[in-house]
Parts: structure tokens; C-alpha cells; sequence
């Protein structure tokens, strides 16, 4: 058994500084009722850096939902929304993406393989018990049935190697705590391939359906009590084959949901669409209207 990966979350370095002119500004743009609380890390930018600041209800807890976000240039200038949506969403996007693989990864990432190993020995046994020319379309439901183990255990492999990657990025940003682009795009191709891993891992149960039905129809035909080892097998593949059935509609629609949106684009454009509305930077037009 695997060694259980519990990511390591503290910073190697304690948080830099906030400049008195950013706390400042902070504390301008806070309601009545509210607590502030400028992020260590900060976002690099065409040669410039900016804080975030967090606006909840009451005494600052992370885990409140926050009322709204500022952006604060480091010489406490306020930058208009159009200036402050890109440092932004580097800053929103790399927590939210910390967040889903080093507290949610290890979860999946920690999960026993023993039913993937199983059933993988269960199907080479199957093969050396058959010992037989198979015919071409039960060949093919069959090398379906014996990838899905196999590509099952490779995205669990895949799983735990991102999730330790991304704590030693984690550890990389807790240095400096500046934010970088090339950072950022390096966190996602992470993300990605932990959004993939897990679709796939689910993907191999419910499309191979047909296929894993049509061997066990052809295994019911040869199987027979008085060869009890194949009886045994063809029971065991049986109770596999239904623990990997899924035929709740809710699940179905939401597998295929992820399927059209492998990357949660989708999804991650409507959170922004609500960050974006609850931000505190001024509009270009308020701007404007200023002067």
C-alpha cells in the first residue's frame, strides 16, 4: 500500500510586509460591518505589482464568502476595474486552484487501487482459464473490459504525482509570494490534467457499458459450476461490473456536463462573472464621470 500523501501546507517563508499606503486604501473601501484583510501573495504584472484585498461580515475568517475585492497597486493607488480584472483573476484563480488539489486531491489521491488490482488479476485469469480464440467482436468487448483497470490505475498514479507537484508549488510561492503569469499558466496545466484524471477515472465506468455487458453474455455461455474456478471468476467480474453500472440520470447528465466542459471553462467563467461584480475597483466610466 501506497504511502498517504497529506500535502504539507505551511509557507516556507512568513508573509511579506503589506505596505501602510495598501492597508490604507484597504481600509478605505470597507462597509460598515465589515472586516478587510490584504493576501500575502501578490500578482507581477507589465513590470507592476498589486495586492488583494478580501471584504467579509464580521471578524476575517478565510472561509466566510466574501462580500467584495479590491486591487491595490503597491503605492496604494486604487487602479480602475479594466486595469485590476487581470492581477485579478491570477491572484482568485491560483487560490481557488491551490485549494481544490491540495485540500480536495488528496482524497482522490489517497484512494485504495485495490479494486482496480483486483480486477485486473480477475481478467488475466479469465484469459488463462479461456484459453481460446475468442471471436472478433468479443475480443474487442474484452480488451475494452481489460483497459479499464489498467487506465484506471494509470490516472491514480497520475493523481498523486500532481497533487505532490503542486505542493512543491505551493512551497515555490510561499518564497516570494509574487504571482507571475508563467506561474499561473504552470498551476493550470496542473489543474487541467487533475480535472482529466478524475473524468477519466469515471469516464471508463460509464462508457464501457455495452462492452462489459457483451463479455459477460459470452462468459455466461461457457461458465458452468462444475469448472469452479471459472464459475468463481465470472461471479467476481459480475460483482464488478455492477459496482461500476451507473445508472442514476442526476450522475449521467452530470458526467456528460463535465464532458462538454473538460476544463470547467464554463464554470470558472460564471465564478468570475460574480468576483467581477463584487469587486471594488471603480469602473473606467466612474472614472470618467470623476474628472
Amino acid at each position: 500500500m501506497k504511502k498517504r500523501i497529506r500535502p504539507d501546507l505551511k509557507p516556507r517563508k512568513p508573509f511579506p510586509v503589506v505596505p501602510e499606503a495598501v492597508k490604507k486604501a484597504a481600509a478605505m473601501y470597507k462597509k460598515e460591518g465589515e472586516s478587510e484583510n490584504v493576501g500575502p501573495s501578490r500578482a507581477w504584472v507589465s513590470g507592476k505589482l498589486y495586492y488583494y484585498s478580501t471584504y467579509v461580515r464580521g471578524k476575517f475568517n478565510p472561509t466566510k464568502t466574501s462580500q467584495g475585492y479590491l486591487v491595490i497597486r503597491e503605492d496604494g493607488t486604487v487602479p480602475p476595474f479594466s486595469e485590476a480584472k487581470k492581477p485579478l483573476r491570477m491572484i482568485n484563480s491560483t487560490d481557488g486552484m491551490f485549494r481544490e488539489i491540495l485540500l480536495a486531491g488528496p482524497r482522490y489521491a489517497n484512494r485504495s487501487t485495490y479494486n482496480w488490482e483486483e480486477l485486473e488479476r480477475l481478467l488475466n485469469r479469465i484469459q488463462d482459464i479461456l484459453n481460446e480464440p475468442l471471436p472478433p467482436d468479443i475480443q474487442t468487448a474484452f480488451d475494452v473490459f481489460r483497459s479499464i483497470p489498467r487506465k484506471a490505475l494509470e490516472k491514480q498514479q497520475e493523481l498523486r504525482e500532481i497533487v505532490l507537484d503542486t505542493e512543491k508549488m505551493l512551497h515555490e510561492l510561499s518564497t516570494h509570494y509574487v504571482i507571475t503569469e508563467e506561474f499561473v499558466q504552470r498551476l493550470r496545466s496542473r489543474f487541467y490534467r487533475y480535472i482529466e484524471c478524475l473524468f477519466i477515472q469515471h469516464d471508463v465506468q460509464v462508457s464501457t457499458y455495452e462492452e462489459r455487458e457483451k463479455f459477460l453474455g459470452y462468459l455466461s455461455s461457457r461458465v458452468s459450476i462444475t469448472r469452479f474456478p471459472f464459475w468463481w471468476c465470472y461471479r467476481r467480474l459480475k460483482k464488478h461490473h455492477q459496482a461500476m453500472t451507473i445508472t442514476n440520470k442526476a450522475d449521467l447528465e452530470a458526467h456528460e456536463d463535465v464532458r462538454n466542459d473538460i476544463r470547467r471553462e464554463k464554470n470558472t467563467e460564471k465564478h468570475f462573472e460574480w468576483v467581477f461584480s463584487i469587486t471594488r475597483n471603480p469602473r473606467d466610466e466612474e472614472k470618467s464621470e470623476g474628472k
